[in-house]
């Protein structure tokens, strides 16, 4: 059960992530925030989507490791085109430099996976508010 007066609803996440299996693990830890979720499998997909004006985005998780673009690249344009819109990256790399990387192309957080839905939700906190979800 959410508490109505703190949940995400209203909200939307951008999610860039190539694998399906990684989207829908993302998914089913999102879901009960009510937060609406938009799925771009690559980078370029993730520009196009916030070129849009009208396209709704109030935080990105993205994956570095893409297709097409990488997330590296595809952070630089979003935060020409979104400067305030927070990201955060969410990677299985876990090199030396990574992070610091990450953080020059645009993120705001960073995430190693494997994910712990605990972790994302505390780090997405900090740019939404509190998801104040029970029986967790």
């Amino acid at each position: 059960m959410i508490d109505k007066q703190r949940e995400w609803r209203g909200k939307t996440v951008l999610i860039v992530e190539d694998l399906p299996h990684n989207y829908e693990l993302l998914v089913n830890f999102l879901i009960p925030t009510g937060i609406s979720m938009v799925w771009a499998k690559n980078g370029f997909e993730a520009i196009e989507y916030i070129q849009d004006v009208t396209a709704p985005a109030d935080i990105v998780l993205m994956d570095i490791n893409l297709p097409i673009m990488n997330g590296y690249e595809a952070m630089r344009k979003i935060k020409q085109i979104r400067p305030h819109l927070p990201i955060i990256t969410q990677t299985a790399y876990a090199y030396e430099g990574e992070m610091e990387k990450s953080y020059e192309a645009g993120s705001d957080e960073y995430i190693l996976k494997p994910i712990r839905r605990e972790n994302l939700i505390k780090k997405m906190e900090k740019f939404l508010g509190n998801a104040n979800l029970e029986n967790d």
